[in-house]
């Protein structure tokens, strides 16, 4: 890869057309990236990512050369400073008081650490979201990693690659072997 700029004001700019489809379109780039290894520097597999995001690639070719996606990176670059975020990955914690600090947490940690600093921030333990059914999470995400799955349904790799089998079994799913294991893509 050349310059990863035009590849961060893509995210901005398909950010712009809210935040799910941005994140829908990172996920993209990063299959992109990791899995067909393609250089996410080049506009035009920018613009497939976005095809394949759902986004509107008219809106978004014109975002991708606006100044609106260059100040909101330009944004997140003074944002990320002013915090001394400076190791992946960094989770800074605020509360709704504006005038209590936030808390930065640097590295990578069990999802307990998070939960008792959410408490602790909180004064409460927070319920967690009932996670969709496998099926769902499937058809969210189109392609996804057996370790997602694991981690997403709180089963050992071993359970999520049975369950994922069966589903393969039932036609629902196809396994894409890549270097280091299996990615499952949804049949539509």
């Amino acid at each position: 890869m050349h310059s990863p700029y035009l590849a961060s004001v893509a995210i901005k700019a398909a950010e712009l057309q809210g935040p799910q489809l941005g994140a829908r379109f990172l996920r993209k780039m990063r299959e992109a990236l990791f899995l067909n290894k393609q250089n996410i520097t080049q506009q035009d597999v920018l613009i497939t990512c976005a095809e394949k995001a759902g986004l509107d690639v008219t809106e978004f070719k014109d975002d991708l050369s606006s100044r609106t996606a260059s100040k909101a990176l330009q944004h997140d670059i003074k944002t990320t400073n002013e915090m001394g975020v400076d190791i992946v990955p960094t989770f800074v914690f605020f509360n709704a008081n504006v005038e209590d600090d936030g808390i930065k947490v640097t590295g990578n940690y069990p999802y307990h650490v998070y939960v008792q600093i959410l408490e602790d921030m909180l004064g409460f333990l927070p319920t967690p979201a009932k996670p969709p059914s496998l099926e769902e999470f499937l058809i969210r995400f189109e392609l996804v990693a057996t370790i997602e799955v694991s981690v997403v349904f709180n089963i050992s790799e071993e359970e999520a690659e049975k369950r994922l089998k069966a589903l393969m079994l039932q036609q629902k799913v196809e396994s894409v072997p890549v270097k280091y294991g299996n990615f499952w893509r949804y049949l539509k």
